[in-house]
């Protein structure tokens, strides 16, 4: 089994996202890259991109922490059909290539638990979420003449959506029934979310129509095997964990959330909304994401290949703490 990241800048190179600076993505790529090399060594990490996103990383020496790198899988990606509001649809497109078992994971995600304890199952995701900060399924527009499927729909209103920062797929069948079922919906639609009233919009993020068809729709597609199709399908979180907007919380949510801080704590670091305050040094935001960058280095030092990235690592971190 391989374990992967997937990642592509959108325009050309240098486009502007590869030109602006990015210090708290870069240090948790880099932190993602050794830290797993640190917890599975005997599974190689290896960077799915295309040549332009490529150059970019050749010129900071990060493609030197994987051990192998692939840039034709997304040759026949149907770009000029699949709307921005899409992202991740690159790293999905990945999975339709790559032959089961493997495992994705983010670039600004590090997971500290060993991926051999987690193989015991057809699909591996990282947490759930609550589906309440989830648009309806019928108000994110799909392609013309799209239509869900019945049972697919009974499927989404009786599951939870599941965090696709960490997907592993070990059956191939399903993984690509849910990859189909995926472009299915996303090629040649917009992602234009409707919503019944202007002030629903405060129910959901703007990555509504991202993370409907790929989260939510992942946990239904499981659903639908186990209850419509009637095939077994073992589904395992790496983090026993519900997303509920703001704060973790366990399984058992009368709990509360800090009966989850320990397990969310030894499980993953996600970088997420903080990429958007990297440039914004006075943000309190800022200030706590600088300091868990900075408190991890003892994380790196250890793994022999930080002496590629060690000047790149200074560097960023010199630049976030001053």
């Amino acid at each position: 089994m391989k374990a992967y990241h997937v990642y592509l800048f959108n325009g050309p190179y240098p486009a502007k996202a590869e030109t602006e600076p990015r210090p708290f993505e870069l240090i948790t790529h880099i932190y993602s890259c050794l830290n797993h090399g640190n917890v599975n060594p005997d599974i190689p990490l290896c960077l799915v991109t295309d040549t332009r996103t490529k150059r970019y990383y050749d010129d900071l020496n990060i493609t030197a922490l994987y051990d192998e790198v692939i840039t034709d899988l997304h040759d026949d990606y149907p770009r000029d059909r699949i709307a921005s509001t899409f992202w991740a649809s690159p790293k999905i497109w990945a999975m339709s290539k790559l032959p089961a078992p493997f495992v994705i994971f983010d670039t600004d995600l590090v997971l500290h638990k060993p991926l051999k304890d987690l193989t015991d199952c057809d699909l591996l995701y990282l947490h759930r979420e609550t589906s309440a900060i989830y648009p309806n399924l019928f108000d994110v527009k799909g392609p013309p003449g799209f239509v869900w499927d019945d049972d697919l729909v009974w499927s989404f209103r009786n599951t939870q959506p599941m965090n696709c920062a960490v997907v592993g797929m070990f059956s191939e069948a399903f993984k690509s029934d849910y990859v189909k079922r995926y472009f299915d919906f996303v090629v040649d639609s917009t992602g234009e979310v409707l919503f019944a009233t202007e002030g629903s919009r405060k129910m959901h993020p703007w990555s509504s129509a991202q993370i409907l068809a790929e989260q939510w729709l992942i946990a239904a597609v499981a659903d639908y095997w186990r209850h419509s199709k009637g095939t077994p399908l073992r589904t395992q979180a790496v983090c026993s964990a519900i997303w509920t907007s703001e704060f973790f919380f366990p399984f058992n949510m009368d709990l509360g959330s800090d009966a989850v801080a320990a397990e969310v704590e030894s499980t993953f670091y996600h970088l997420w909304g903080a990429k958007a305050v990297q440039n914004n040094k006075g943000s309190d935001k800022y200030r706590i994401v600088r300091d868990v960058l900075n408190s991890g280095r003892h994380i790196v030092e250890k793994n022999p290949r930080f002496n590629a990235v060690q000047n790149l690592f200074d560097t960023l971190m010199a630049e976030v703490l001053n």
